[in-house]
């Protein structure tokens, strides 16, 4: 702004100069000339304003994930496939020889962590993907090992460190969430006496999210509870875990964001399947990022990508959902990640 009052204010005394010393008609095409330049330099200044307001957009697009891994549901081996059409993407990778996947967690662009299960241990694997998506080969995290049975319901969360990985174990009815340093192999365990289920485990700094739902056979449905563990403390009760939100019923899975301060809930409702935010502070609904119709299963997962920008769903009935996409039947599948 300063600018243009700087030209407007120098226009008049420079043709007035101008004027006394070369003809009128050369004044004019200077007059132009300036405004040109002016005109020039305020056309570039549009442009580079829309170059950076579009760049964000491209760099989202750029990062948006393409494909997702999957555990097959013998455990037998890991597919990649295409985001939008489902297609294999390079050969299925095959669990270790006497072992069966369970789990899989992304660790970072292309990365990922998979749990392997035999003989009540739990192990873990990295894989890595190469830049068109295929496979490049599975690698032992040789000291993180997990005692316990690795049950139907058993959920895994790796945290952003890439080094502590959180595991749900289960005796009989009765959970146990164990987390396990990659690195090192020093573990804990919080354990409860009583019937529930722990699932959607997220991490936020040093706290795991999870939700806790009692089971109670012969008694009707009860209300999932977001509750929260700090992972620094020892291990012990699982009571020591502190309440941060009770949802709605038809809530199937959660994810907490990696501050803590808000949650994505899977609702299903007569149909329909949605993704509903709330915020942990007012304990309110929020924002709903989106709706599907036509939806007959409760969702089991929801995954965030490395990034944290974009979220996959999976229900029970292997149906996936992602981003703007159409969902995708993968019923040969029992856990996924992107």
């Amino acid at each position: 702004m300063d600018g243009k009052h700087k030209q407007a204010g120098a226009g008049p005394r420079v043709r007035g100069v101008w004027r006394s010393m070369v003809p009128v008609g050369v004044a004019t095409m200077i007059a132009f000339g300036i405004a040109g330049f002016v005109d020039l330099v305020h056309a570039r200044q549009n442009a580079d304003d829309d170059e950076r307001a579009a760049k964000p957009a491209a760099e989202s697009q750029s990062t948006e994930p393409r494909r997702f891994v999957g555990v097959q549901r013998d455990g037998a081996a890991l597919v990649v496939r295409d985001l939008r059409t489902g297609g294999d993407i390079g050969v299925p990778v095959a669990a270790p020889p006497g072992r069966r996947f369970q789990r899989i967690a992304p660790s970072g662009p292309g990365k990922y962590v998979v749990a392997s299960y035999a003989s009540h241990r739990i192990t873990f694997q990295r894989l890595d993907l190469d830049k068109e998506g295929r496979p490049k080969g599975l690698a032992d995290i040789p000291r993180a090992v997990v005692p316990g049975v690795s049950a139907a319901w058993s959920q895994m969360a790796v945290h952003p460190d890439g080094d502590r990985i959180a595991y749900v174990t289960y005796q009989g009815m009765t959970p146990q969430v164990q987390v396990v340093s990659a690195k090192t192999g020093q573990r804990k365990m919080w354990r409860t006496s009583s019937p529930a289920r722990v699932s959607s485990l997220s991490w936020a700094g040093d706290t795991l999210n999870f939700l806790y739902t009692p089971v109670r056979p012969g008694a009707a449905k009860t209300a999932a509870q977001m509750r929260a563990l700090d992972t620094t403390g020892r291990s012990g009760d699982l009571r020591a875990s502190t309440p941060v939100l009770k949802l709605p019923s038809g809530t199937g899975a959660a994810l907490s964001s990696r501050d803590g301060r808000t949650v994505v809930a899977g609702l299903t409702a007569r149909g329909q399947l949605s993704l509903q935010t709330y915020t942990v502070q007012t304990r309110q609904p929020g924002k709903v990022l989106w709706e599907q119709s036509g939806a007959t299963s409760r969702l089991v997962r929801i995954v965030r990508d490395h990034t944290g920008k974009h979220l996959l769903a999976f229900g029970a009935d292997g149906r996936l959902y992602a981003d703007g996409a159409p969902p995708l039947r993968e019923a040969d599948l029992i856990d996924v990640a992107w």
